[in-house]
């Protein structure tokens, strides 16, 4: 008779256990703003701010980077690419078309005055040559598979459907991967083999206040193996090609060079 009514207070001992529990983790769950009924006391707008910020978790990774989950400076730039970037490159491109329409229209072709001579002066040898072609031919590529991936998909991807566009975009990315490589040696070994012929000098400045006899026929001013319109462009060249290839590397290496991190 003992046994029995102990069995009985145990089972309404159990089920008011199992309600004093059942309400302390409802209560737990619904404490402070917790928008969709998730877990936790903090809201999810708290939440989403701290990991829109960058702030880094705990990971036991050796990789630093890994404990971030979201980096707010990746999707400020994705902003500013489909916005400002597009639109005043856009721009910018067709008014660098429009100033050469204009400046041809204007100066027209630029010949030699006494004509073709029958003498041939080798200007440049073959490692020079190659060392052009090489870059050039890479840049063109890299140039117009970068504009693919800017202006592709609002310009040619109508025009031509979903799958040819796929199909160009995907050969387009392994090509700018693997040609960044050609482009990255033209633009060494052009260093290299012109840099001792680009150092300013006084004689640009005559050169320059000419404006290079461009816009009067008839002038010629002096210069050597390249004058200073030259050597404004090699250093251009070598500057702006340096700093793309640095940004392709952290692209197609972000977890091996951190040379744009913090």
């Amino acid at each position: 008779m003992i046994s029995k009514y102990f069995n009985v207070l145990m089972v309404i001992a159990t089920l008011l256990f199992s309600v004093t529990g059942f309400q302390t983790v409802s209560s737990a769950q619904t404490k402070g703003e917790v928008p969709g009924q998730s877990l936790g006391v903090k809201s999810d707008a708290d939440l989403w701010r701290y990991v829109r910020t960058g702030n880094a978790g705990s990971t036991q990774m050796k990789n630093e980077l890994s404990a971030v989950m979201i980096q707010s400076e990746g999707d400020n730039w994705r902003a500013v690419r489909n916005g400002p970037l597009s639109t005043y490159g856009a721009y910018g491109l067709g008014g660098i078309i429009g100033l050469l329409v204009v400046f041809y229209m204007v100066r027209g072709r630029i010949r030699i005055e006494a004509g073709p001579s029958d003498e041939r002066i080798l200007r440049f040898g073959a490692i020079d040559r190659f060392a052009h072609w090489l870059m050039a031919g890479s840049f063109v590529v890299l140039g117009l598979t970068g504009l693919n991936m800017l202006y592709g998909r609002h310009v040619l991807l109508p025009l031509i459907g979903k799958e040819s566009f796929a199909a160009i975009a995907e050969a387009g990315k392994y090509a700018h991967n693997y040609l960044a490589f050609a482009f990255m040696l033209g633009l060494a070994l052009s260093f290299v083999l012109w840099v001792r012929h680009n150092i300013p000098s006084l004689l640009d400045l005559k050169w320059l206040a000419q404006g290079g006899g461009i816009f009067v026929k008839g002038a010629h001013p002096p210069a050597r193996k390249f004058n200073a319109g030259q050597k404004i462009i090699f250093w251009a060249v070598m500057i702006g090609g340096l700093s793309v290839s640095m940004s392709g590397i952290a692209l197609m290496f972000p977890f091996q060079t951190h040379m744009f991190s913090e």
